[in-house]
């Protein structure tokens, strides 16, 4: 990042990107912050006069986003594709869903946000196991290590070396979802691309990807919302 630059809904990050062939604006649902994208710095002047020209644009984009859902006691999130209210309870253990509300233990308030993260990170990866090993003994497959994590531009990725990477965000999207991306990740064990065969496998192990992929399109602003700062 080279600047800030100010705008009436927040403000714009300018950005270099090298392999970048044009002159870019965007609002990042990720980061829920407006992004000027340039090839050069040399630039910066044809980008603050685009700034211009589609404020009333970013204005709107901005207005489009989901309100945000911070982790914070009485506030509500996205569990499980549900709206879950979030409830602090004094002391130690582990957290639990019980009557439409998602209870977690922390020794204080000041510490509930990060063990609400931690809570459902630790989540994600319990379902995420479950959902891996489920899919890679259908395909006759071997995974490797399983990592989460608050991936920006993926739902989950498969290395060269079988290991697998997920968003824990996925604990957030209704079940079918997170085991289309399970399924859809340990199948590029087998093939390493999006080729015919690569979705054959992924309907052999999870059945039509379509809904859950029509999910995440969809989707994708309301959970990257969820821990957000209103």
């Amino acid at each position: 990042m080279i600047e800030v630059l100010a705008h009436d809904c927040g403000p714009v990050s300018v950005l270099i990107h090298r392999k970048s062939k044009r002159i870019t604006l965007r609002l990042d649902h990720a980061s829920r912050n407006a992004q000027l994208v340039l090839p050069h710095k040399k630039f910066l002047g044809q980008g603050k006069k685009l700034l211009l020209q589609r404020s009333e644009w970013l204005t709107q984009q901005w207005k489009k986003l989901p309100r945000a859902m911070p982790f914070i006691a009485g506030k509500t999130i996205l569990l499980g594709g549900e709206q879950t209210e979030l409830v602090f309870e004094k002391g130690r253990g582990a957290a639990r869903e019980q009557n439409g509300q998602f209870i977690v233990p922390a020794t204080q308030e000041a510490a509930f946000a990060d063990r609400v993260r931690r809570a459902l990170i630790e989540r994600a990866r319990i379902s995420l196991q479950e959902q891996v090993c489920l899919h890679a003994k259908t395909l006759n497959v071997q995974p490797q290590r399983l990592t989460v994590r608050d991936t920006r531009s993926r739902w989950g990725s498969c290395s060269a070396a079988g290991n697998l990477n997920f968003s824990w965000r996925l604990i957030c999207a209704p079940a079918f979802v997170l085991s289309y991306v399970a399924a859809h990740e340990v199948a590029h064990l087998r093939e390493a691309n999006h080729s015919f065969k690569f979705w054959d496998l992924v309907k052999q192990s999870f059945g039509d990807p379509a809904p859950a992929r029509k999910y995440l399109r969809a989707n994708a602003p309301k959970l990257f919302a969820i821990g957000a700062e209103g």
